[in-house]
């Protein structure tokens, strides 16, 4: 059974190595595998932490292992099932360019069914407005991202809903905005290199 944790990482006034041993003290000494984010359609399988990849999602079929995703204010999904599981930062970038299809994908060749996702904290449609161009531009991308054209604000957790239904994957969704909750690190709000981590475990 899939276990998942959402909680802060203080990656500007901390250390990165203090603030992920306290993650992993949380994880009763699990094993966390991290990624080099970067807005990328990169999936990656791992069965260890010991290498950090370019990716914005991990797979593991590794019991124990646990897999990390940092985001402030992109979509932290965890998705789920008994022999696999994942962890995808899903940015504009990276929902438009199919990192959600893609990690449901390759657990499915891991032999995934009955795939469940959490969604963490986020920012949400009422806060995300955009260039108009780049709101056209995405809505004819993911069309359940659309709000209204008039204020150009993008729906990311709408349009992930979407494309994890279209796969037959239900998501239970932690309604909060990143930049409305001051409990919450918010790039929009603060630009800052502070960051929310999501871990799930199999």
């Amino acid at each position: 059974m899939a276990r998942t944790l959402f909680t802060g990482v203080d990656a500007g006034d901390m250390k990165v190595e203090v603030a992920r041993q306290d993650l992993q003290n949380l994880l009763s000494g699990s094993p966390i595998a991290f990624m080099n984010q970067s807005h990328s359609d990169q999936v990656v399988v791992v069965e260890n932490a010991d290498r950090i990849p370019d990716a914005d999602a991990l797979v593991t079929t590794t019991k124990g292992l646990s897999l990390a995703v940092l985001t402030a204010d992109c979509l932290p999904i965890l998705l789920a099932s008994d022999v696999a599981v994942a962890a995808v930062h899903a940015g504009r970038i990276g929902v438009g360019n199919g990192i959600i299809e893609k990690t449901i994908l390759q657990m499915q060749e891991l032999g995934a069914r009955d795939i469940a996702a959490t969604i963490g904290p986020a920012i949400c449609s009422e806060c995300y407005e955009v260039a108009p161009t780049m709101y056209a531009d995405f809505v004819s991308q993911v069309p359940a991202s659309a709000t209204n054209s008039d204020r150009h604000c993008l729906d990311l957790r709408s349009g992930a809903i979407a494309q994890l239904a279209a796969y037959g994957v239900s998501a239970v969704v932690r309604d909060i905005c990143t930049k409305e909750s001051v409990e919450y690190f918010s790039y929009r709000r603060d630009a800052t290199t502070k960051r929310q981590v999501s871990v799930v475990t199999l």
